[in-house]
């Protein structure tokens, strides 16, 4: 029977595997469909050619989004317009030639390169890298302000993104380590310089070191920002692994996208905005850099760097430098929702123009880095889909009720504990719990303790869509195995630290978040506690403005974890001890709100599982 149940399973994860195979072949093909669109749109274009020249940095990035287009799809057009540019500018750059920006269009000649081998495609930039070497020879001065040397240097953050990547190419292509390790040192150089070890964001420059907008809060440039992850991204490409520095850029690139995921949950659409740190607060430094102006609040994505960040997080997933578990929803969901802002014509808005700092744009701002930015993320994004990792459901059995409570009448609920100050009532068959005047954070224990394998289900309805939070702990124990009620434990008034970094442990999922200062939070989550981990982003919980009811279920088989809400799956987790220490087991269990929560729960049922 066992061999026949086994053989089964294997059929049913084949099937599965196959029907998925399938259907990421026709979200490859529709990814495909969209590049090209956006690459013919783009290619039409004529606006900001006399004004920018085709071979300065706002073209350059843009190649550089169809080169990686064409090693993505394949697609030999893309190969081809690109092969012409370069015979249209005879394989130069611009005549400033210690420039970061003049250089970037040097990428562009050393995959073609290493694609044709036509010498005549690096001999100009080869000769202007050589130059770099010889002429840089001292201590770089990244200094922005006061320093007339500054575009000598990389003494921005989206030089990065032009100059290093193009050495680290020329390394790639001769061998010579001379120029990888320019790349290296000279990176290190400005990221020190730049970088805020708080915050693991990057200034554009110094002139921003003091700045704060009106509510008192740094400025972080979101393109700013990405122009580094994508250059972090082309340079870890190319570090041998065994580089005695590669380990520097890959702390970073970690830091970096584990805080850019944290300001993710900032936004409810899962994109990012111009200023990282104050959404829909434009800032600018005047034409004299020595007053701060600040524009009205407006809440809208900022493209070019959501674009970015996008790749970064694709690009980190696949390479297996990010955690797929953390970063994969928010990738997607980035994904998705960049791709709404590409019109039927192919143009992608929101783009903020050529700056260096915060600015106002619109639905119709559009440049070519921002396309090239896009083209980054849809490439990336598509090696994402070549490679699906199958999912193979949670199975178990149901052995027998383990606790039942309707929340029928007030009896029912004489054994279960409050903690913070609220109110819970038994009305109209519903318990009810809310706080009054929104005063405080609650929790509501049951007074069972579920087995280590477990289903539970309840039912719930939001009273109040204008704003809450919903959690649910499970599998909660004191640090020394008591009983979460044991009179040695600190006592708890509803406040999340109590929970969560104090001495107790437990998993915790929030299902249901809209908090006034932070509305319609895109990602269910779950966190293991003691510290607050977070070790899943899943898919979108109950919907902010819900006043349906909804059905829950939460399952818990040793060390996998999966939530349901009307049978859709937001979470499901494996819990790898050895990253995250050991699986809890039995524990309590209990329902958490915030402040401003009113919602009512129903048929609460526990069963064994095996």
């Amino acid at each position: 029977m066992k061999k026949k149940y086994f053989s089964y399973i294997l059929i049913y994860v084949f099937l599965g595997f196959s029907i998925m195979v399938r259907s990421q072949d026709q979200k490859i093909d529709k990814v495909a469909d969209l590049i090209d669109k956006v690459i013919k749109w783009q290619n039409q274009q004529t606006d900001h050619v006399e004004k920018y020249t085709r071979t300065n940095w706002q073209f350059a990035s843009y190649y550089i989004g169809v080169m990686k287009a064409f090693k993505a799809t394949g697609n030999k057009d893309y190969q081809n317009f690109l092969y012409q540019v370069g015979e249209n500018h005879n394989w130069e750059t611009l005549p400033d030639m210690y420039h970061a920006d003049k250089i970037a269009i040097g990428q562009i000649y050393l995959d073609l390169y290493q694609q044709k081998a036509e010498e005549v495609m690096i001999k100009n930039i080869k000769w202007i890298l050589d130059a770099n070497l010889l002429r840089n020879k001292p201590m770089p001065d990244v200094r922005y302000k006061n320093n007339p040397y500054r575009h000598e240097w990389w003494s921005w953050c989206d030089a990065l993104f032009m100059a290093p990547p193009t050495f680290a190419k020329m390394y790639l292509i001769t061998g010579d380590v001379k120029y990888l390790d320019y790349a290296i040192d000279h990176w290190l150089v400005t990221t020190d310089y730049l970088w805020d070890k708080k915050e693991n964001l990057i200034y554009r420059d110094d002139r921003y070191f003091d700045l704060r907008t009106k509510s008192g809060k740094k400025i972080f440039w979101s393109r700013g920002n990405g122009w580094v992850i994508g250059g972090l991204v082309h340079m870890l490409e190319i570090i041998p692994k065994n580089h005695p520095k590669r380990i520097l850029l890959v702390n970073q690139f970690q830091k970096m996208s584990h805080r850019i995921l944290d300001l993710q949950e900032r936004t409810s659409d899962g994109l990012w905005r111009s200023n990282l740190l104050d959404p829909g607060i434009f800032a600018y430094l005047n034409r004299k850099g020595d007053k701060f102006i600040q524009t009205a609040e407006i809440d809208i994505p900022e493209n070019s760097g959501s674009a970015f960040f996008c790749y970064g997080f694709a690009w980190g997933i696949n390479n297996g430098l990010l955690d797929r578990d953390l970063f994969e929803k928010p990738m997607v969901k980035a994904w998705k929702e960049l791709t709404q802002y590409v019109n039927k014509e192919g143009r992608l808005g929101y783009v903020q123009p050529v700056g260096k700092d915060p600015k106002p744009y619109d639905k119709d701002s559009w440049h070519e880095f921002g396309t090239g930015a896009f083209l980054l993320a849809a490439s990336e994004y598509m090696n994402f889909l070549k490679n699906p990792v199958p999912k193979i459901p949670i199975s178990y059995n149901k052995i027998n009720l383990f606790y039942e409570n309707k929340f029928s009448n007030s009896s029912d609920i004489n054994d279960w504990l409050l903690e913070g100050e609220a109110e819970v009532l038994i009305k109209d068959s519903w318990l009810e719990m809310y706080s009054p005047d929104q005063k405080a954070h609650h929790v509501f224990w049951c007074p069972k303790e579920l087995p280590s394998n477990f289903m539970a289900e309840w039912e719930l309805q939001n009273l109040n869509p204008d704003a809450g939070l919903c959690i649910v702990f499970f599998a909660a124990k004191g640090v020394d195995g008591k009983d979460v009620m044991h009179p040695s434990l600190k006592k708890r008034t509803g406040v999340f630290r109590q929970y969560t970094q104090s001495d107790l442990n437990n998993y915790h999922i929030s299902y249901y978040a809209n908090n006034p200062k932070k509305p319609n939070r895109p990602f269910a989550h779950i966190r293991k506690n003691k510290g607050f981990v977070t070790v899943q982003y899943g898919e979108q919980g109950i919907p902010a403005s819900s006043t349906f009811v909804h059905k829950v279920n939460l399952v818990k088989k040793e060390n996998q974890i999966t939530m349901t809400i009307d049978g859709r799956e937001i979470i499901n987790w494996k819990d790898d001890e050895n990253k995250y220490g050991l699986v809890l087991q039995e524990g309590k269990f209990a329902f958490r709100q915030m402040q401003w929560s009113h919602f009512r729960y129903r048929n609460f049922k526990v069963w064994n599982i095996n």
